[in-house]
C-alpha cells in the first residue's frame, strides 16, 4: 500500500509510513511515497470554501463570482503534472492509439513537435478524451477494478462518452473537478494566487509569458510549490479538468460539489481547464481564473496538459 499525506483545512495528518514533511514556515510542503508511474499525490479532506475572487481582485473576470462550495468527499490529487515520459509509457502500451496520437500531433505540430521534448516536462497537445484515456491505463496499472473506472474502457473522442453514474464516488483515476483544483490551488490561502498578489512573485512560482518568453513549457517542479506540495498549479502548461463549463451561482448559499445531472461528453459542450500557461499573461495565472468558454474536449493545444486526481474513501 502506497504511504500517503492527508491534509484538512485545520490540520496535516499522516497515513501510512516512509513521509517526508517539512513543515518550515518557508515551505510548509508535504509530499508522499511514489505510486503508479511515479506520480506523488497528496489526499485532501472534504471542506467547505470560497471559490472565485473578490471584485476587487487585479485581473479578474465577470465569470469569477464568489460562492461558497462544499467538497463532500476525499480526494487525492497529483503533486505535478503528467510527463512526456509518463504518457509516453502509456502510448508505448496502447500501440494503435500511439500511431494516431502521434500523427495527429504531428500534422498539428510538427514533427518532430515544436513543443516540449523533455522527458520531464508536461504532456501538452492532449485532448480531454487523451487525458481521460491515460487515467484508465492509470487505474489498470494500480490494480484498481473496471468497476470503479470513471470513463468507460472504450472513449469515442468523435461521438462523445457517458460518465459513470455516481463517478465521484467511485475510486479510479481522473480528472479533478474545477472545484477540487482550485481548493487545492489555493492550499488554503483567499488571495489571488497560493503565494499572495503581489505580480512581483509570480515568476518565482508560476511560468507564464513574461518568464517563459512565450516559447515552450519547462520541465514540471522547478519553481516554487504552494504550501500543500503542489508545483504548477499556475502557469507551465494549462490543465484539462473534469467539468463541463457552467455559469457560477449567484448568491449566498451553499453549493456542492456533485456530479454532473448531465453525463454525457460531447463535443458541442466545453469543458473546464484551469491555471494558465506559459504563454498566457499574468492576470489568467490566478486561482479563480477559469480561461474561455471554448475549450472543447476534443481540442488539443500546445500549451494544455493535465494532472491526475482519483477519490478517497
Amino acid at each position: 500500500m502506497h504511504s500517503i499525506a492527508f491534509v484538512t483545512n485545520t490540520a496535516l495528518l499522516l497515513v501510512g509510513v516512509g513521509l517526508c514533511l517539512s513543515t518550515s514556515a518557508e515551505e510548509n510542503t508535504v509530499r508522499s511515497t511514489r505510486g503508479p508511474e511515479g506520480h506523488r499525490m497528496i489526499v485532501i479532506g472534504g471542506a467547505i470554501f470560497t471559490m472565485g475572487s473578490p471584485p476587487n481582485e487585479r485581473g479578474r473576470s465577470d465569470d469569477e463570482n464568489q460562492h461558497l462550495v462544499r467538497i463532500p468527499r476525499t480526494f487525492a490529487i497529483a503533486t505535478k503534472e503528467v510527463t512526456v515520459k509518463q504518457f509516453g509509457r502509456f502510448l508505448s502500451e496502447n500501440r494503435e492509439f500511439e500511431t494516431r496520437f502521434k500523427s495527429a500531433t504531428a500534422a498539428r505540430f510538427g514533427d518532430p513537435p515544436r513543443l516540449a521534448l523533455a522527458p520531464n516536462s508536461p504532456q501538452v497537445a492532449v485532448s480531454w478524451y487523451d487525458a481521460a484515456r491515460y487515467c484508465n491505463w492509470l487505474s489498470a496499472k494500480d490494480g484498481i477494478p473496471k468497476s470503479q473506472w470513471v470513463y468507460p474502457d472504450t472513449i469515442d473522442s468523435e461521438r462523445g462518452i457517458d460518465l459513470a453514474p455516481g463517478y465521484l464516488y467511485r475510486t479510479g483515476y481522473r480528472l479533478p473537478t474545477e472545484a477540487e483544483w482550485e481548493f487545492a490551488a489555493r492550499a488554503g490561502t483567499t488571495s489571488a494566487r497560493y503565494f499572495g498578489d503581489d505580480d512581483k512573485d509570480l515568476g518565482k512560482y508560476a511560468w507564464y509569458d513574461a518568464n517563459s518568453k512565450d516559447l515552450r513549457s519547462h520541465p514540471v517542479g522547478q519553481l516554487r510549490p504552494n504550501r500543500w506540495g503542489l508545483y504548477d498549479m499556475l502557469g507551465n502548461v494549462w490543465e484539462w479538468t473534469l467539468d463541463r463549463r457552467k455559469a457560477y451561482p449567484i448568491g449566498s448559499e451553499l453549493t456542492e460539489d456533485s456530479e454532473d445531472t448531465e453525463l454525457h461528453v460531447s463535443n458541442d459542450i466545453a469543458r473546464t481547464r484551469r491555471g494558465g500557461s506559459f504563454s498566457y499573461e499574468w492576470f489568467t495565472v490566478r486561482s479563480a481564473h477559469r480561461g474561455a468558454t471554448t475549450y472543447f474536449p476534443n481540442q488539443t493545444r500546445d500549451s494544455v496538459g493535465f494532472r491526475v486526481a482519483r477519490t478517497v474513501r
